[in-house]
């Protein structure tokens, strides 16, 4: 089992807007950039809800930049509540879908 390099702790509360989102993938992007092995955790302890839009700005666009296989390889939900983390799974999957549309 790879080891945890990092641990992104997303904000308390009802996360909502793509702007919102941005700052977090850019960090879990810069940690993944800067460590080729490696887990980064995503921290949704105090996440109540989350937006599609917040969900796939935050995690969903990190299929396109580094693939899905990696993405999934390289990221963990944790401390996160179902619907939450099957928010992001939505947003993962239907980022997915388009890739392999593209292809």
């Amino acid at each position: 089992m790879a080891h945890v390099i990092k641990t992104v702790v997303l904000p308390d509360g009802a996360l909502a807007s793509r702007k919102n989102a941005i700052p977090y993938r850019q960090e879990i992007l810069q940690v993944l950039n800067e460590n080729s092995e490696g887990l980064v955790n995503i921290d949704l302890k105090g996440v109540k809800t989350i937006s599609g839009s917040f969900a796939d700005e935050c995690i969903g666009v990190l299929v396109m930049q580094i693939g899905f296989e990696n993405l999934i390889k390289r990221i963990k939900l944790i401390n996160g509540s179902q619907n939450v983390v099957r928010s992001i799974a939505d947003a993962i999957n239907i980022r997915k879908i388009e890739m392999s549309s593209l292809s």
